[in-house]
């Protein structure tokens, strides 16, 4: 009666089947620091050049991940391939594009310094003429909170200017969305998707650095030079889409006649309405549109009693590769932390899971993803085009940014605990002596910025495992200083590279969890479940209708 089972929680030990599981757990698997340094070092140097999709370090990098896991002795996973090809459009938008504001005073605001704009349509040419810029709050509608920008407000054709998080972030009222937590409602992939819903022309979302999560640095990098879309289809996308600066906003409204920040205070509150700056907005951009084809990398462990079963770990290859720099010169954006410190850890999962004896009851499936940096990409053309049914992937265990400051007495995931997925994480962290807490800060929406959203917007219990805050040796505060220096100097950065004083016994100690999680899963009989309240739980129980 799997319908039954996959509706039930994790039992606890008080039952006779989990006590059985419970004493034959594994425990901690060896892992080598010495691989995990070569890994790093080797996916960040220069000769892979950042890492893009479709460019010679793709080649480099997608060949090295797979030559490790033949080495190992794991099955390749997609019909004898180890290589699973993602079709993408290549965009890449002319930077001198400015966008020109007609009213009482005109106004132009220039790509880089005020706006960072491109569109999603893979098309040479698109244009926004005398588009009517109108702004609708924080861009969202949401009824099971009784919240709706977009009431009475036809807008097609119009671009809408939109805030970054959502009301709850502003008001730091907890009965408001999650209070400080961001919700979906609050990501700009979100916005950007609802605009479409609306038949926007062209969205505008005003960025600040605390409730984005990152700074304007961060958006311009991200941005800028080739961006990568998953082919369209059907799916209607605005012409154009992107990003204001604070600064730029504040120029935007006062030439409307309008304060931003009085504006803003009002879309927070419950009923606010769209309001027209009667203003229009006019924009051309030049594209170079081609198409390519990127790879997923996958590698299977076989289950010796349900091979048809699958736990998945997942970790993103791609960064942003090499791009000219303000001087001119290129610069390598290297991606060390993120993201070659988590796929060490997914080769390292995977050489210890080939060598276990025995080996686990459930198949294994190790998958590394191209195109995270463009919005989770590779991970999103998995889900919609799985090696393995979905109704029969159990969970998915994420790794993106490893922490490489040393061991922790704790250890975070990203976002709110959302299903018995965690409870298996915490109950696994507990035998090892490691407290499991929620998201250290939860305003930045972390849960909806890495490969295992899209397992999860696909009914797929997941999780993306963080680094913990309290550090052995180091004083308090100082683990949360280290994550926030890296989002202010590495993040999205050329910075972001390989250092040989890092202590990777923190990366050990995180692998550890996960393999103890992932094979107590993976020899188990468990199916995770979401939570009665998850947004998630109703694509888990569809995949499973009506199953025996």
């Amino acid at each position: 009666m799997r319908n039954a089972v996959f509706l039930t929680t994790l039992v606890s030990c008080a039952s006779v089947l989990s006590c059985a599981a419970a004493a034959q757990a594994p425990g901690p698997a060896r892992f080598d620091e010495a691989n995990i340094r070569t890994t790093i070092r080797t996916l960040s140097s220069d000769e892979f050049g950042g890492r893009a999709p479709a460019s010679a370090g793709e080649k480099l990098t997608t060949e090295y991940i797979a030559s490790q896991f033949k080495r190992y002795g794991l099955l390749p996973a997609n019909h004898g391939s180890f290589l699973q090809e993602v079709p993408l459009v290549q965009i890449t938008a002319n930077t001198d594009a400015a966008l020109t504001v007609s009213g009482a005073t005109p106004l132009t605001l220039s790509f880089g310094r005020d706006l960072i704009v491109s569109t999603p349509r893979p098309q040479t040419t698109v244009a926004l003429a005398g588009s009517p810029l109108v702004f609708a709050g924080y861009g969202i509608v949401a009824p099971e909170y009784q919240w709706n920008d977009y009431a009475g407000l036809d807008a097609k054709g119009k671009t809408v200017v939109v805030l970054v998080n959502d009301p709850g972030y502003a008001t730091g009222d907890p009965k408001l969305f999650h209070g400080k937590a961001m919700t979906y409602y609050g990501r700009w992939t979100y916005k950007y998707e609802e605009a479409a819903r609306r038949g926007a022309a062209g969205v505008l979302i005003v960025h600040e650095t605390g409730p984005a999560g990152y700074p304007w640095e961060v958006v311009q990098n991200s941005n800028t030079g080739p961006r990568e879309e998953l082919p369209p289809g059907d799916a209607y996308h605005p012409l154009t889409q992107g990003w204001l600066s604070h600064e730029a906003a504040g120029k935007l409204f006062a030439t409307a006649g309008l304060s931003l920040d009085e504006l803003a205070r009002a879309a927070a509150r419950r009923g606010f309405k769209p309001v027209a700056l009667k203003l229009t907005a006019s924009l051309t951009l030049h594209n170079e549109v081609r198409p390519i084809v990127s790879h997923n990398v996958a590698a299977l462990v076989k289950g010796s009693r349900h091979p048809e079963q699958v736990v998945v770990y997942s970790a993103h290859w791609d960064h942003f590769g090499t791009r000219p720099g303000p001087d001119g010169k290129p610069q390598i954006f290297h991606g060390a932390i993120d993201n070659a410190s988590g796929i060490a850890g997914l080769l390292e999962l995977a050489m210890v899971y080939a060598a276990a004896r025995p080996a686990p009851a459930r198949s294994v499936l190790f998958i590394a993803t191209t195109a995270e940096e463009q919005g989770l990409l590779g991970a999103a053309y998995y889900a919609s085009h799985p090696l393995f049914p979905l109704s029969d992937t159990v969970a998915d265990l994420n790794m993106d940014v490893m922490n490489v400051y040393g061991e922790t007495r704790d250890m975070t995931v990203r976002g709110q605990f959302m299903s018995t997925l965690d409870d298996a994480l915490k109950q696994a962290a507990q035998r090892q002596g490691l407290k499991i807490l929620p998201d250290a800060e939860p305003e930045k929406g972390y849960y909806y910025r890495a490969d295992h959203f899209e397992f999860a917007k696909a009914g797929v219990p997941a999780l993306s495992i963080d680094g913990g805050t309290d550090y052995v040796g180091q004083p308090p505060g100082w683990g949360l200083a280290q994550r926030q220096a890296y989002v202010r100097d590495r993040y999205h950065k050329p910075a972001d590279v390989y250092e040989a004083s890092w202590n990777l016994a923190g990366i050990r100690q995180q692998l550890e969890l996960l393999y103890v999680t992932g094979r107590e899963l993976a020899d188990g009989s468990d199916w995770p479940a979401w939570y009665s309240d998850s947004p998630f739980r109703a694509a888990r129980e569809a995949q499973h209708h009506g199953a025996n």
